[in-house]
């Protein structure tokens, strides 16, 4: 299902372009009605062309939509060109990935292209023919995907699924031109996110409250042998 915030949008100017080109039918309509009209219908599309057709992308990669469901939108996936030339080849590029922490909720990750053996440089910029990029990030053990992102951008500040706080992760990214390629990952650098006070005082809150419990425990454990005890002692004075 589309995003609820870019459902909103695209219902609420669906409703205003069509009350704008009803009353741009009629003679009363002014010529900033029409120029209103314009502006309102060249946004909306553009919404379709780069919000909602990246989400149908990202929703293709991850086996959400078929390649008829996205047909059905109004969209060609990366490399369709409407049945009229063979399929582009998928790119030999590796994409090298560097990641840096904005702060307790956000990543800043930027995609470069491997330069190969030597590891300390890398080529900026898309490789050519290329203008889609995957970005995996997993739990620390490797095997747990945790966030995807298909981006045309090669510079995303990302905000980490709720509860990264003080854990580690591994990145990853490939470049693809077709969303349905078979993504080529290149480095796989790890991360962590920071604790935040709040997380720090949560936690010894925690510890608190466990060593309490344990203390009330090994309480109720002394006096059930106290009890025990003196159960023994009045049957041997009897």
């Amino acid at each position: 299902m589309i995003p609820p915030d870019l459902l909103t949008q695209l219902t609420a100017g669906r409703d205003r372009l069509q009350e704008l080109i009803n009353k741009c039918r009629t003679i009363s309509a002014s010529q900033e009605d029409r120029s209103h009209r314009t502006a309102l219908l060249k946004s909306i599309v553009g919404l379709c062309l780069m919000q909602v057709k990246l989400w149908a992308y990202g929703q293709y990669a991850s086996g959400v939509m078929t390649a008829e469901d996205v047909h059905l939108l109004g969209f060609l996936l990366p490399g369709e060109t409407g049945g009229r030339h063979d399929r582009a080849e998928a790119t030999d590029a590796v994409a090298e990935v560097k990641v840096s922490i904005v702060n307790e909720d956000f990543i800043r990750v930027v995609v470069d292209q491997s330069a190969g053996e030597n590891a300390a440089r890398v080529v900026h910029g898309w490789p050519h023919g290329v203008r889609h990029a995957l970005i995996v990030i997993m739990a620390a053990d490797g095997k747990t995907e945790v966030f995807r992102l298909m981006t045309t951008r090669l510079h995303n500040d990302i905000r980490m699924p709720e509860g990264s706080h003080g854990k580690q992760f591994i990145i990853k990214a490939a470049f693809l031109k077709h969303v349905d390629d078979e993504p080529k990952f290149g480095n796989e650098p790890t991360f962590s996110m920071p604790l935040t006070t709040e997380d720090l005082a949560a936690a010894l809150d925690r510890q608190h409250h466990e060593d309490f419990e344990a203390q009330v425990r090994e309480i109720e454990l002394q006096r059930r042998e106290i009890e025990r005890l003196q159960a023994e002692l009045n049957a041997k004075g009897k």
